[in-house]
């Protein structure tokens, strides 16, 4: 009997061990407005506080992104970080001269990209929208909202910069989206605020073929939407459907939407990153989801290159 008791918690002990721990996660409560505001735009204008910035850009092979984090605490009221994609380049020069010259002056300058809000880095402590920000203590502060990529810094425009990251390996389709399709969130709504609580998210630059699966509609920034199939290579195994892919404006995705539009079922190759949809958290609460659910996360996904 005793040899079976040790074998059963030899055994117990193994599953335990070798059972995968459940990644933390974080709350953020977002005022209705902001929801609203933003659900049907791919991208914020603010002035933000460069509080630390990494002293260069990352290298290719780590996805080449110069990391931010400052406060924008009239728009946005929350720990937050901005990014500059493919930061190298020499049309970026001139934007990470000019992060580096604002760096710790708590001087506000204007900055203009896409809005993400994406559990990668989450708070153990919840986070409320326009409760005071402190600044941060280095260039990767427990947040979940994002300015990533950023389009205009003080001024400089950097567009160009949404292109594929020569020398990185972005993530493959299957496995990306086989993780944004279990995503969950717990959203509680007041009755002027929602909160949602998400596990650990990552994932972020994602190589993949969309096939169009509408037409593009005009956002409220003069950005575009469009749902599309998701495909890990070209007429491959269907991955995801009816997502809704963001093009930013005057970005190079966004110029050949405008001067190739595509037809029902035509494919690109893409890169993108996801983040939460503010449409569809609004489109459920609208609707009288509750006071209290527990849903799949709706996400999107932000095209920051296309081959």
């Amino acid at each position: 009997m005793k040899g079976l008791l040790n074998f059963i918690y030899a055994f117990a002990l193994c599953v335990l061990l070798a059972a995968p721990a459940s990644a933390p996660g974080g709350t953020v409560t977002f005022k209705k407005a902001f929801i609203e505001k933003y659900k049907n735009r791919a991208t914020i204008d603010t002035t933000f506080i460069v509080d630390h910035a990494h002293p260069r850009p990352n290298p290719p092979k780590n996805d080449g992104d110069m990391h931010v984090a400052g406060r924008a605490q009239n728009d946005v009221g929350l720990p937050m970080v901005a990014e500059v994609m493919n930061a190298a380049g020499k049309t970026q020069a001139s934007a990470v001269q000019d992060i580096h010259q604002d760096e710790g002056d708590n001087t506000p300058v204007a900055v203009s990209g896409v809005w993400r809000i994406w559990f990668e880095h989450p708070s153990t402590a919840a986070q409320i929208q326009f409760d005071p920000v402190p600044p941060a203590q280095n260039t990767n502060p427990d947040h979940c909202f994002e300015i990533h990529p950023i389009t205009k810094f003080a001024g400089v425009a950097v567009p160009s910069s949404f292109q594929f990251v020569k020398g990185f390996a972005p993530h493959d389709a299957k496995t990306a989206f086989a993780s944004y399709e279990k995503l969950t969130v717990s959203l509680k709504v007041s009755s002027t605020a929602v909160s949602i609580n998400s596990a650990k998210a990552g994932f972020n630059y994602t190589d993949f073929f969309i096939e169009f699966a509408g037409k593009p509609q005009l956002l409220d920034d003069g950005g575009m939407v469009v749902l599309a199939n998701v495909r890990g290579e070209s007429q491959g195994e269907l991955i995801a459907q009816n997502i809704r892919m963001i093009f930013v404006p005057d970005t190079p995705p966004a110029i050949q939407l405008k001067s190739h539009p595509p037809q029902e079922g035509d494919e690109w190759h893409v890169l993108g990153i996801p983040r939460l949809s503010l449409e569809a958290i609004s489109s459920w609460v609208k609707a009288g989801g509750g006071d209290t659910s527990k849903r799949k996360l709706p996400y999107e996904m932000i095209i920051v290159g296309v081959e």
